[in-house]
């Protein structure tokens, strides 16, 4: 059966109040807390990791309690802000899925879901499913875009994602004599807080958008048993290793493996949205070894980890966002093609190959 065209015809992220990096750390680790070694440890880490801006639902006023400064921030209101935004040009009603996926979040009544209640507050009242997949790690936003895609295909309506990441909150205290210090200060400077939304859309409302739109060409899947991304008694754990394991299996049975279903070379893509799980991470595609990337095809994404650092599950949809801003005046840009790319804990890993339109 012949596959039914679907396209992603809106991006739109959503942010928290942003803090210069150092002074995050300043707030997080204080001398009065912790001690002037670990507030000089954090502040110097801070300035080095090339993250300029912190996004964070944190009150640090009443901070190490959990409580957001900004009542706008609770995910449901995210969630709702992000659905006003993509529905302006087409009615609610034709809405038929919406799509949730999340590692942390501030949310804690639980039933019904989050995505029901978002549904709910949104005005989403001719759903035909909600989904919400949380703890699928960094690629969690391409797992709900495939469920997206492939109801939008069998439907014929269009759908609505929504990821987001709030990992400022479930940063643990620091206890200067555990054994994964180190890793626990290093992850708590690293990731931080927002959320994007993407509408999909069937062939029959393409021309409702005056601007170019990413035909969704395949998405591909990978899932393999991993441990060097982990949470262990509540405290988040990156290994040093991770650096070295994660990139080689990502182009091994990721992207290469997308690229030769699709009877494609790397040359043959020209925009490459890639997780922001760091520069070191990043770079290691551009080994012969790996995928051999020039250091133009890596920049945007580097560029995003620089300007926001790890958003987890939200983090290489910013990159696609980047790219779908930056053609919407631009008339020549049919035929192009990218590689979304997400990576994470689990090893749950996931592809996005599109072409523009």
């Amino acid at each position: 059966m012949e596959q039914k065209n679907v396209y992603i015809a809106k991006i739109k992220s959503i942010f928290p109040q942003t803090y210069d990096a150092v002074y995050f750390a300043d707030k997080v680790y204080p001398s009065k807390r912790y001690g002037e070694r670990t507030n000089t440890l954090a502040t110097r880490l801070a300035s080095t990791f090339g993250v300029d801006n912190r996004p964070s639902v944190l009150d640090f006023d009443v901070y190490p309690e959990i409580k957001l400064k900004n009542e706008n921030d609770h995910p449901k209101m995210w969630g709702t802000t992000i659905v006003n935004e993509l529905t302006q040009e087409i009615d609610k009603d034709e809405i038929g899925m919406f799509c949730l996926s999340y590692n942390a979040s501030y949310h804690t009544d639980i039933l019904p879901n989050l995505a029901c209640q978002i549904a709910i507050n949104s005005g989403l009242e001719d759903l035909d499913a909600t989904e919400e997949l949380p703890y699928y790690g960094c690629a969690a936003g391409v797992y709900s875009l495939n469920q997206a895609v492939r109801y939008c295909q069998a439907f014929d309506r269009p759908a609505i994602v929504f990821v987001f990441d709030q990992c400022t909150i479930k940063m643990k205290q620091l206890d200067p004599d555990d054994k994964d210090f180190n890793k626990i200060l290093v992850s708590n400077l690293l990731f931080n807080d927002g959320g994007i939304g993407l509408l999909v859309v069937p062939e029959r409302l393409k021309d409702k958008f005056d601007h170019p739109v990413m035909k969704v060409n395949d998405i591909y899947k990978y899932h393999t048993p991993g441990h060097l991304i982990k949470m262990t008694d509540g405290k988040f754990i990156m290994d040093s290793q991770l650096k070295n394991v994660v990139p080689k299996l990502v182009s091994e049975k990721l992207i290469k493996p997308i690229l030769e279903r699709n009877d494609l070379e790397i040359e043959d893509i020209d925009e490459w949205s890639i997780h922001q799980g760091g520069t070191k991470v990043i770079k290691q595609f551009s080994r012969d070894d790996h995928l051999g990337l020039d250091e133009e095809k890596l920049t945007p994404s580097i560029e995003q980890f620089h300007k926001y650092g790890n958003t987890s599950a939200s983090s290489c949809l910013y990159v696609l966002e980047r790219f779908f801003n930056s053609k919407q005046a631009d008339t020549t840009a049919t035929g192009s093609k990218g590689l979304l790319v997400g990576f994470g804990a689990g090893y749950y890993l996931a592809a996005l190959f599109y072409e523009w339109s």
